[in-house]
């Protein structure tokens, strides 16, 4: 059998011997960087949040209620571009765990979930 197409859940795979592409072998999105560099409280704050490994456009970038950035800081995100910025002037020092997740709209697979939690500093 050299090859065989199937048609799952309005999924494209393909199927070449033991290897199989389409949905399932899409790489996950990762959001960059890894860690967000400190903050002063009472000056201009700006990072930039890239998505990587998106197959498709970013749907949305927000931060988790329950984990949210200082007071002073915000997370701009404007759809369907593959990055975000968090800017502002923070308020008061401390540190902060903060978490962005998103996803990436679908097409013929569903679309995609990403997470990261960050650690912020606001010296």
């Amino acid at each position: 059998m050299a090859g065989l197409v199937a048609v799952l859940s309005g999924c494209n795979a393909v199927m070449l011997g033991n290897v199989v592409t389409g949905c399932a072998m899409r790489p996950e999105p990762v959001l960059m960087p890894e860690e967000l560099p400190a903050a002063r409280a009472g000056e201009p704050y700006e990072v930039r949040l890239d998505v990587i490994n998106a197959s498709t456009p970013i749907s949305k970038l927000l931060v988790a209620p329950s984990q949210p950035l200082p007071d002073g800081l915000e997370l701009l995100h404007v759809r369907p571009e593959t990055h975000g910025v968090i800017r502002g002037v923070p308020i008061r020092p401390g540190r902060y765990e903060v978490r962005v997740y998103g996803n990436t709209f679908g097409t013929q697979c569903t679309g995609q979930d990403l997470e990261r939690l960050y650690r912020l500093e606001v010296r």
